[in-house]
């Protein structure tokens, strides 16, 4: 008897019910208290809500942050109007979702057993459940690359509807944080180096980038007639990179230097050039620094009790480090266990290096590095090391004979 024979309760579907049940619990007991990051998003949704455009309060049209995660807010206050709680139930929806892609993709790529502990590794994973009761942009940017690379490698959809369909989930996710647009690339080259087929790879990154472009005329338009310059999405990308690479700078969040300018484009480009001066000037500088963001970003995961305001105003100073500390142990054996596992995988040879899960990770891993750090910039990574992690795990099952190795 193995296992999965002996517990047949251990199933996606009672895992996805597990899910379910651990963020409810979480939404019951610690309310929505925005603050930080979460706080603009509730004050973006709002003026986008009530017909006030994307702005400040005080009327302020802006681009500064990509404008994703606030629309979709802005869609749910106006269908339920403004109250945290239909947030939260999106948040329990997606984060579940989020337990099923990696299943799916786990069970694709390799099998079933690793696919059953990565989906129970999300489902426990404390920061993950944390968030529900944040407004971010974390799950809901996990929720979407999943999704494109999970509609991406399903062959039973045609070529041209899989490139419509991932193009415009990565459109979104690029909405929600504009990283995702390097993955308009990796997907048609990954398809090229899997199939050989250059002709389908250029097909699909058309189709796609046809998609994408549509999706994004209209917000490119109007970032054009109020400020007069193209923007994609946000004029931020310019302004992180100086945090995180400037004279004054740990690696990681830094207040902008208050200088007047015309506009939040003219400000981005103004840092942009500024990081890259110094990077180019100071290689060495920017390796330590490069180092220090490593540190800075994958040292621990604490940002869901930070967020959670409600918790600095209810717990004391030791719970709260207790909280930290549980997050960050589970962190810890995450990153022991993923790190085993992808060694045994390429080892093996289960999963070649150019694999959509590995160049995904890979990218996501090193662009805080290469960037500005913060411990949430690790987060989009979190669903591959459950995979890797419960490769290790499974490994290390059967070597008890506890289940099935294949």
């Amino acid at each position: 008897m193995h296992l999965f024979q002996k517990a047949p309760i251990f199933n996606i579907k009672n895992l996805l019910i597990l899910a379910i049940l651990l963020r409810v619990i979480w939404a019951c007991l610690v309310p929505v208290v925005p603050v930080s990051d979460s706080f603009l998003y509730d004050v973006f949704a709002q003026s986008i809500a009530t017909g006030n455009g994307y702005a400040f309060p005080n009327g302020d049209i802006t681009v500064y942050w990509p404008v994703g995660t606030s629309a979709i807010y802005a869609v749910i206050y106006k269908i339920f109007g403004i109250s945290f709680l239909p947030i939260v139930v999106f948040n329990i929806v997606i984060g579940t979702l989020i337990v099923w892609l990696t299943y799916a993709i786990a069970q694709r790529y390799l099998n079933n057993n690793v696919a059953l502990i990565a989906a129970f590794l999300i489902a426990l994973w404390p920061i993950l459940i944390q968030f529900t009761t944040i407004l971010a942009s974390e799950i809901i940017f996990i929720f979407l690359i999943l999704s494109a690379i999970y509609v991406w490698g399903c062959k039973q959809l045609s070529p041209i509807l899989r490139a419509i369909i991932w193009g415009a989930l990565i459109c979104a996710a690029t909405y929600v944080r504009p990283t995702a647009q390097f993955i308009f690339l990796f997907l048609p080259i990954l398809d090229w180096l899997a199939n050989k087929d250059w002709r389908a790879a250029i097909q699909s990154f058309c189709i796609a980038a046809i998609t994408a472009t549509l999706l994004f005329s209209p917000w490119v338009y109007r970032n054009h007639q109020v400020f007069g310059e193209f923007v994609l999405v946000s004029a931020n990308g310019g302004a992180n990179l100086w945090m995180g690479n400037n004279p004054n700078s740990n690696g990681g969040y830094t207040d902008l230097t208050d200088l007047p300018f015309k506009n939040e484009v003219a400000r981005d480009n103004y840092f942009k050039k500024e990081a890259i001066d110094f990077i180019v000037h100071n290689p060495l500088g920017y390796a330590k620094l490069a180092l220090k963001r490593a540190l800075i970003t994958y040292k621990a995961e604490t940002i869901g009790i930070v967020w959670n305001g409600y918790l600095e105003k209810r717990f004391s100073k030791p719970i709260l480090i207790g909280m930290k500390l549980i997050s960050s142990m589970f962190w810890w054996l995450i990153l022991v266990f993923a790190s085993i596992g992808v060694y045994k995988l390429l080892k093996e040879r289960q999963l070649v290096p150019f694999n959509v899960l590995f160049v995904v990770a890979a990218f996501f891993f090193v662009f805080p590095i290469l960037t500005v750090a913060q411990d949430r910039y690790h987060m989009p990574i979190n669903p591959f090391l459950a995979i890797f992690a419960a490769y290790a795990l499974q490994n290390l099952a059967a070597r008890y004979k506890l289940i099935n190795a294949t």
